[in-house]
């Protein structure tokens, strides 16, 4: 939507307005996790964009928003001040810099404030030294993360996109910018469109800078054909928005778009050629690829000389780009076949050599055009070409050092006192020139660099020359092949020697990316192999230590406290290269500040980054996109950084101990909901067994109570005694059938509290007994402890109950008059105790179930007039009604749960010639000395 300047009168309709509100409102019925984004887009300053968000925010007031101003540039506009009146202001937070107080945006304040809206002028503003942020849009970016809506304002010039296009149209390099993607992904963004003409008298007015201001301005960025070119750019680049929303919305089909590979190479200005690269890429429709060519170099940089190579990434991660890292010294070859391999068609390069060689010019775009004929090469120029030839006329990886020197003398003096001796044996000069190359070339591979091959060479052809050309010992050179054989022992020389550094370096760089991509595999298998999310991170902090050489401190996510951090652990490895001022320093409350700002935001911080960059270390979130599980914080300098790939390792490192953190979670939730649901069973068939299993004593209690609350003549004694015992029978079974339930559901929740202690097995078995059924009179039930002593580590409460349970199964499944027999045995260090009867026995298919929850099954055939069949996989007496054998299944299924919980297990064996023989093992414990006086005085 376009708006002109400051006129009231092309306000949008307040019923709209309304609508849109209440549409708005609607959608937010649920929580959002982000907040919107309306950007007022503007091509200079002065055209209205302060004045029209401050509109906005009064018509969203009126509608009933919560509207706070958060900042707004200071500005000498009595209008646009004017629309402050009625709107709640934040107060600005006041910072020193160099004696100079400065007035910053107050985001913790708009934080603790939260209100619907935030108002956050110019963009692009770069925050005072101090502040959490660098940069104003991620102060903006905060606030959308927690969910606020922001309006604020930005000028075309402050696209990072644009950059170069407008820094060419008004010779002006701005300085603040912002990524492209925060203006893409923006929610709404309104043009604020003026006539330059207008623009201009408005900054005669003196509406926009101070009088003594407005020559300048006019003379240089304020020019009308400036103007007019910025306002051309903008309107491009909200259209191109717009085209982009609707191919998003489907509305139209996008083609399949062309990728782009850009070199992102230690050049000047390397900047300038990312953002070409992401212009083209956005123009085709395709991905960006920025490609990185370390070269043996790599591995002692010079000073400050990856600067622009580092923001030149930093750039292009912005602009979306994915960054690739490769090995070698000339970057032609692997970016050849790197593009060649992914299909791409579109290579951008730096136009100016990136360094000259020895023997001439090394054009990048011209030999890469040749690599890869395939493929269309852009060549992008600096702007600055002065400071480009500055930069590149210094010869690259030279390094003189005297250890170099010491070595190319050496080589010198060792290979002349060697054709010395060949000269006295046969004074032929083929040999010794064969001695020169091989001294020079045998010594190189202890050389650190390429000065080294430029003294050894031109010290071979001196010393050649003077010792061993004649005439001998003077400078001075009569054969005419002279000038031939100086020359190819200076460029043999030279040739081989840089050759072997150049090969020696190499494969130190290859052993240490193998080590790096070996632990990167060996993290992978760790991870993989972790049980806790502790023991996660605890493997991610010894893998980085291992491919960083560095300290890390590592901060676990608090699961008790959502968005808060346990205490951090410090790892530091023997090697490492960043040394410590303590744990203090690394573990202080300010450190821990900033770890608890990256994990409640998800981004980096720290050392190297545009937020909290005061920090000892550079955190970094391991997250993956539902959660963040903890933060890593990496120890740097302010100087020191490390190289893209071992950045890009870093990153799969914590990436993967992310979805590992995930995994585990995963996995132990899996676990609980199938504990719960393996509950949710249980509850059913116990309501299911209990709708019948209860319903039958219950019924025959009540009936036979009514029977005796009946007519008291028409009972007999007998039949009165019988009634009685009947309902004590059901009874004392439904109050055993409630034990076991309730025995059952602590043990399956974990709240029973076992108290194993030395028990009298003897006495357990006696005790057990006087708590069996009524029904025990009609067996023989025997006790076979073949020591009164004996004792054994065990629950006594809980073990009666198991004895009581075995007892009364056996009662139930026998008939009258068998033989019931509980014994005990010492078995080595073991006890040995067993319930066993003489009954019909259980079926072989049904003995691997029968200790299951509510399990019924078949009886194996029982002699007829035995026994009949009855389920659970028991006997049933013959001519016993239905319910002789009451039960849901629970009694045996507790005797397994309670010998699992001494550490022990039940068995079942058939019993000779007939019957089940059910006995574990328990513990066995030492009787005291004077444990025969104390059971004789208690008379026991």
């Amino acid at each position: 939507m376009a708006r002109t300047g400051d006129e009231a009168d092309g306000r949008r309709d307040p019923e709209a307005f309304l609508r849109l509100i209440r549409e708005e409102a609607a959608e937010e019925d649920e929580p959002r996790a982000r907040g919107r984004l309306k950007v007022f887009f503007g091509y200079a300053a002065g055209v209205g964009k302060t004045y029209a968000m401050l509109s906005e925010a009064h018509r969203a007031q009126e509608a009933g928003v919560d509207v706070v101003v958060g900042y707004v540039e200071p500005h000498t506009r009595a209008d646009t001040l004017a629309l402050l009146d009625g709107l709640e202001v934040l107060p600005p937070k006041t910072m020193e810099h160099r004696g100079i107080a400065l007035r910053e945006f107050d985001l913790d304040g708009a934080l603790a404030r939260r209100p619907q809206v935030v108002l956050v002028d110019e963009l692009a503003h770069s925050n005072a030294p101090g502040s959490r942020h660098r940069k104003r849009y991620q102060d903006v970016e905060e606030l959308l993360r927690a969910g606020i809506d922001v309006y604020t304002t930005v000028n075309v010039q402050h696209l990072e996109g644009l950059n170069d296009k407008v820094a060419a149209v008004t010779s002006v390099a701005v300085a603040e910018r912002v990524p492209d993607r925060l203006f893409d992904a923006a929610d709404s963004v309104e043009v604020v469109d003026l006539e330059p003409s207008e623009l201009i008298e408005r900054l005669r007015a003196g509406k926009v800078y101070a009088p003594e201001r407005v020559g300048w301005a006019l003379d240089h960025f304020f020019s009308r054909s400036n103007l007019g070119a910025l306002r051309e750019i903008a309107l491009r680049r909200a259209a191109d928005r717009l085209g982009r929303d609707r191919r998003a919305g489907g509305e139209s089909a996008p083609a399949v778009g062309e990728d782009v590979l850009v070199l992102v190479a230690d050049a000047p200005h390397i900047a300038r050629v990312v953002r070409a690269a992401a212009s083209l890429a956005e123009a085709s429709g395709g991905a960006l690829t920025a490609l990185v060519v370390e070269s043996d170099e790599a591995a002692a940089p010079v000073q400050g000389r990856e600067a622009p190579q580092r923001e030149a990434l930093a750039l292009a991660e912005q602009l979306g780009a994915r960054v690739v890292t490769l090995a070698g010294d000339d970057p032609v070859p692997p970016m050849a076949l790197y593009a060649a391999s992914a299909g791409i068609r579109q290579i951008v390069v730096p136009a100016s050599p990136l360094r000259p060689g020895l023997l001439g010019s090394r054009d990048v775009a011209h030999r890469l055009r040749r690599a890869a004929p395939e493929a269309q090469v852009t060549a992008v120029p600096a702007l600055d070409a002065p400071s480009m030839l500055a930069r590149t006329g210094t010869v690259a990886g030279l390094h003189p050092t005297g250890a170099d020197a010491a070595r190319a003398a050496l080589a010198v003096a060792l290979a002349t006192a060697l054709g010395e001796a060949a000269w006295l044996a046969s004074p032929t000069t083929s040999v010794i020139l064969m001695i020169y190359l091989l001294v020079s070339l045998l010594l190189a591979t202890r050389a650190d660099g390429f000065l080294y091959p430029l003294l050894s060479a031109l010290g071979s052809v001196v010393a050649y020359n003077f010792f061993f050309t004649a005439p001998r010992f003077t400078f001075h050179a009569y054969g005419l092949s002279a000038p031939f054989i100086f020359a190819f022992l200076l460029v043999g020389t030279l040739a081989a020697s840089s050759l072997a550094i150049r090969l020696k370096r190499q494969a130190a760089q290859a052993a240490r990316r193998s080590y790096r991509t070996e632990v990167l595999l060996e993290s992978t298998r760790l991870l993989q192999g972790a049980s806790t999310l502790s023991e996660c991170l605890a493997t991610a902090a010894a893998q980085v230590v291992k491919i960083l050489d560095r300290p890390v401190v590592v901060y676990e996510a608090d699961p008790a406290a959502p968005g808060g951090l346990l205490p951090p652990r410090l790892f530091d490895g023997p090697g490492c290269a960043a040394p410590l001022d303590g744990e203090t320093r690394l573990t202080a409350p300010g450190e821990a500040a900033v770890a608890s700002w990256v994990a409640a935001n998800g981004e980096p911080a720290g050392v190297g980054t545009d937020t909290l960059r005061e920090a000892a270390c550079r955190y970094l979130p391991i997250r993956t996109k539902e959660a963040v599980w903890g933060v890593a914080g990496v120890v740097l300098t302010a100087d020191d950084d490390f190289g893209a790939f071992e950045n890009n390792l870093l990153v799969a490192l914590l990436d993967e101990c992310g979805r590992a953190a995930e995994a585990l979670t995963l996995s132990q939730r899996h676990r609980d909901l199938t504990v719960k649901a393996e509950k949710e069973e249980l509850r059913t068939n116990l309501l299911r067994s209990i709708s019948h299993d209860l319903r039958t004593p219950l019924t025959s209690i009540s009936g036979d109570a009514d029977m005796l609350l009946a007519d008291e003549g028409a009972l007999t004694a007998e039949q009165r005694r019988r009634l009685a015992s009947d309902i004590s029978e059901d009874a004392g079974w439904l109050i055993s059938l409630v034990e076991n339930l309730l025995s059952v559901t602590r043990l399956d929740d974990g709240a029973v509290q076992m108290s194993v202690a030395p028990e009298l097995v003897a006495d357990v078995i006696d005790e057990a007994l006087r708590h069996g059924s009524r029904r025990a009179a009609e067996h023989r039930l025997t006790v076979a402890v073949e020591d009164e002593l004996l004792m054994a580590e065990m629950d006594g409460r809980l073990m009666v109950q198991v004895l009581v349970n075995l007892v009364n199964n056996a009662i139930a499944y026998t008939l009258p008059g068998s033989c019931i027999t509980v014994g005990a045995e010492r078995v080595g260090d073991k006890v040995r105790l067993w319930v066993a009867d003489d009954g019909p026995g259980i079926a072989p298919a049904e003995k691997a179930r029968v200790f299951d929850l509510f399990y019924h099954g078949a009886a194996p055939a029982v002699p007829s007039g035995a026994a009949e069949a009855v389920p659970d996989g028991m006997a049933r007496p013959a001519g016993e009604g239905g319910d002789a054998r009451r039960g849901m299944g629970l009694g045996l299924a507790l005797c397994r749960s309670i010998l699992r919980a001494h550490g022990s297990d039940i068995t079942l064996a058939d019993a000779d010639p007939h019957g089940c023989v059910f006995s574990f093992l328990l513990k066995a414990a030492e009787a005291p000395a004077a444990e025969e006086e104390v059971r004789h005085g208690d008379g026991r």
